[in-house]
């Protein structure tokens, strides 16, 4: 057993062990805005640590390093002069930067034969537009299509449509996934959430069993088994009598019964819930015409961006109108703000450190191994693991 290196932060240990990384794996596309939010001005976003400018010109979008390498003013604070051109100006002494490459293809104040032109570059990222995202490639590989690389439901948009928010959490990356892979967390934190308050108990206690996907994009964590009540020695019945519990279990409380469903026999969905590669779990509705994707995006060492990515069948215009008005009167709140924000109270809260991890930790376990083991790298790049037992 290799020993511990004094200088590893606290909490390091289990990530390390499995080779995943505090900036998360680079060669993947994330979602990083929501499209509207790209309007005539450059924008300034954090990926993976990496500061870089987002800029609209005739309806693309670039994506570049946000720093002038002349004197180091952030490019993201000036504009885009000459439209239609796909090009940046520094706001400092106007160097100005072609958005598909990253060349500098002017500097204004030193005239239009400047020597320094065509011999300066600043680094620039693949960039794309889909499901109401601005979606980013910070890797070194060629980028995958987006298409094929996401979900179905985000993938195929003349299949589903969506809507998506997002909330920036205080911690890193790595904590926000392990909260997903049915850790048996949400029967306990999210029992008396708005949504849930008035169903039955969500069963604990279960046998989950992970399972990799077609072409290694991920987990299912299948689930057997399980109760809704029981007593304990010494302290008496969980649940305890709850007469407030009176509806049938619909919407994210309908947990069993998948084999059998609406999801599985109709639409051929595989799995309720899966976990995927680079850090986004799925979770589906019996009926298989919804789906929510939360995507945990990396800005830096500390901070993660959260997507609440809500995905829907097309099934006509009348339909649509009536999600959408559901959604935004009632879903984006329920779940979207408030179930979600019992998750990141929590998770802020984490004091890194030794873990005891347990029986409920199953999932948790499996996906800390396939994520390292799995995760795409360029050739050759065998990344360090920590030898602990």
């Amino acid at each position: 057993m290799a020993p511990l290196d004094h200088h590893d932060e606290p909490g390091e240990t289990p990530y390390r062990r499995h080779a995943i990384p505090k900036l998360g794996f680079e060669n993947y596309w994330y979602p990083i805005i929501l499209s509207s939010e790209l309007g005539r001005k450059p924008k300034a976003v954090r990926l993976l640590g990496r500061d870089i400018v987002l800029f609209r010109d005739e309806n693309k979008i670039f994506a570049l390093q946000d720093r002038c390498p002349h004197r180091g003013v952030k490019l993201s604070l000036g504009q885009c002069s000459y439209p239609g051109s796909g090009t940046i100006s520094c706001p400092y002494h106007g160097w100005t930067f072609e958005g598909a490459s990253g060349r500098l293809v002017a500097a204004l104040m030193e005239g239009p034969d400047a020597a320094v032109v065509r011999k300066v570059e600043v680094a620039n990222f693949p960039v794309q537009a889909r499901a109401g995202l601005i979606w980013l490639w910070p890797g070194s590989m060629t980028p995958s299509n987006l298409a094929h690389d996401v979900p179905a439901w985000i993938g195929d948009q003349d299949s589903f449509f969506n809507i998506s928010m997002y909330t920036d959490y205080r911690c890193n990356w790595r904590w926000l996934v392990d909260n997903w892979p049915q850790d048996h967390h949400a029967q306990y934190v999210h029992r008396n959430s708005p949504e849930l308050i008035f169903q039955p108990q969500l069963p604990y206690a279960l046998n989950l069993d992970p399972q990799p996907l077609e072409g290694n994009k991920g987990l299912a964590i299948k689930r057997s088994g399980g109760m809704t009540g029981a007593d304990y020695p010494g302290l008496g019945r969980f649940p305890r009598r709850e007469w407030w519990r009176f509806m049938k279990p619909t919407g994210r409380g309908a947990t069993a019964g998948f084999e059998n469903s609406k999801a599985r026999k109709v639409y051929g969905i595989r799995n309720q819930s899966e976990i995927w590669l680079p850090g986004l779990t799925v979770v589906g509705r019996l009926s298989g015409e919804y789906c929510l994707i939360q995507w945990a995006v990396p800005i830096d060492g500390e901070t993660t961006r959260c997507f609440n990515i809500n995905n829907w069948r097309r099934m006509g215009r009348s339909k649509e109108w009536f999600a959408r008005a559901h959604y935004y009167l009632f879903r984006r709140w329920v779940h979207d703000r408030m179930f979600s924000d019992q998750d990141k109270a929590l998770i802020e809260s984490t004091v890194p450190g030794p873990e005891r991890l347990s029986r409920t930790d199953v999932g948790v376990i499996a996906w800390r191994k396939f994520a390292g083991a799995s995760a795409r790298r360029p050739p050759g790049d065998q990344p360090a693991r920590l030898d602990v037992a």
